[in-house]
């Protein structure tokens, strides 16, 4: 299993000259953040796509991670990014945008699928700024921003699960729109063109604290209301799963 994180973005929008990835909530930095969550569900072969000040993110990072360079930042998007990390890449992957921030259960939940996943919020999706998806028996048909809010099943959250056929089969689509003058295109796009022959699962964490930051009000709700939460659940989730494990193994020895 190999963590992507897509940090190449100047995230204008927040209004602060550092990347949008070294913002911090609750003391720590959104990568460290997402760099602990990654590791804490065992992805510990880690990727990081970095633009706009990367020298501020490779010395936070400390060397722990592998590196991609987007001198293309300025003039491209996150499907260009997800492109140039096609080599540093192997295997099952978990693709992150950087700047949001979720409890470990959010990750635990798509990974638990076992298959190629995404996570979507069924409680939101209204927005023209969202990226919003569109399921069918559970399963990935589309997933777009220009998608009518009546039509769609919620917000993409930003985080997915590929598994390695589907993850070759992404890096490949997004290669292709690339090439067709797609530069600015979301990941979104490629995920999407790869989902008839990759089933891709919806997994909904409706209910549970996540938030995408890309403005000021964001990070601040993050630190004030979301963050809090977080801590909280992860608290909450540290200590039943290993009760979940306990029993289930219990109920394994009973049956065997």
């Amino acid at each position: 299993m190999h963590g992507l994180i897509l940090a190449a973005g100047c995230g204008s929008r927040l209004g602060t000259l550092s990347p949008k990835c070294l913002a911090e909530v609750g003391g720590r930095s959104l990568l460290r953040i997402q760099l602990d969550a990654l590791r804490e569900a065992g992805i510990d072969d880690i990727t990081v796509v970095v633009g706009y000040r990367h020298e501020e993110i490779r010395a936070a990072a400390f060397g722990e991670v592998t590196f991609v360079q987007n001198d293309r930042f300025a003039e491209t998007n996150s499907m260009y990014s997800f492109h140039l990390a096609r080599s540093a890449v192997e295997g099952d992957v978990v693709v992150l945008n950087s700047d949001v921030v979720f409890p470990s259960e959010l990750l635990n939940r798509v990974l638990d699928v076992g298959g190629s996943a995404l996570a979507f919020d069924s409680g939101s999706g209204d927005d023209e700024e969202h990226m919003k998806v569109r399921l069918d028996d559970g399963r990935l048909v589309a997933m777009s921003k220009d998608l009518p809010p009546a039509a769609t099943d919620g917000e993409n959250v930003g985080l997915v699960h590929l598994s390695a056929p589907a993850a070759r089969a992404s890096f490949a689509a997004a290669g292709a729109l690339v090439d067709a003058g797609h530069q600015l295109g979301w990941l979104a796009q490629a995920v999407t063109a790869v989902a008839d022959t990759h089933p891709i699962s919806g997994v909904d964490i409706a209910g549970l604290p996540w938030v995408e930051i890309d403005f000021p009000d964001d990070l601040e709700a993050a630190r004030s209301e979301i963050w809090p939460s977080i801590q909280s659940l992860d608290q909450f989730t540290r200590r039943s799963r290993p009760l979940a494990a306990f029993w289930s193994a219990a109920d394994a020895a009973v049956a065997g």
